[in-house]
């Protein structure tokens, strides 16, 4: 079994066959929630699943949409459905990619990671200091916390993970898991995404 945790829409994507896809937020009248496997349940609470069963789980953006005092459960859950020696890939926003561009006031970096109607309306022409960290606020992008990875992998630990490790974009310890897939930050074809504002960890039961 094999699980993405906060998947979103999976239909045709590399998610749509032989992966179970878990959003809160799945609607099974809407067409657009068609085409993959899903199960609804609340992550931050119990998991309706048993104990090691799962082969590995994937979490891409998800976990800073989730208060801190919250997510500790998230990991334990992880931690107690994975299989001994599974894995569990996490990619969310890098605060230290962002900083370092604020650093050299690459504006580049921003229309990139925010595309320009967002630029336009999120008011980011002459504001550096929002644009540079508006990923990390939830006045426009529902995100709660700064998930550094710091912070994701003392979680991860904590939970009772033996080993983790960060990863290049594209790069797994899993292959068969993670890496069977084209290297390429197209939803559709391939594991990884957002590359040029994100970070990849691993962590293993």
């Amino acid at each position: 079994m094999k699980i993405n945790i906060g998947s979103g829409q999976c239909g045709g994507s590399v998610f749509a066959n032989g992966w179970i896809c878990v959003d809160y937020g799945h609607d099974a009248s809407k067409p657009e929630w068609h085409g993959a496997e899903y199960l609804k349940f609340d992550i931050t609470g119990p998991w309706p699943l048993p104990e090691n069963s799962a082969d590995c789980i994937f979490a891409s953006h998800i976990l800073e949409h989730v208060e801190y005092s919250k997510q500790r459960k998230i990991y334990q859950e992880c931690f107690r459905v994975l299989k001994p020696g599974a894995p569990m890939r996490v990619i969310c926003p890098d605060p230290r990619i962002f900083v370092r561009n604020w650093q050299a006031k690459n504006w580049n970096f921003v229309m990139n990671c925010y595309g320009p109607d967002n630029w336009k309306r999120n008011g980011y022409e002459g504001n550096p200091n929002k644009a540079f960290t508006d990923m990390f606020f939830e006045d426009n992008y529902d995100h709660v916390i700064v998930p550094s990875i710091d912070m994701v992998a003392i979680m991860a630990i904590r939970a009772g993970f033996s080993k983790v490790t960060e990863m290049p974009f594209g790069c797994t310890e899993f292959p068969q898991f993670f890496g069977d897939y084209e290297k390429s930050d197209s939803y559709e074809k391939s594991i990884d995404n957002r590359p040029v504002m994100s970070y990849y960890l691993e962590a293993v039961k």
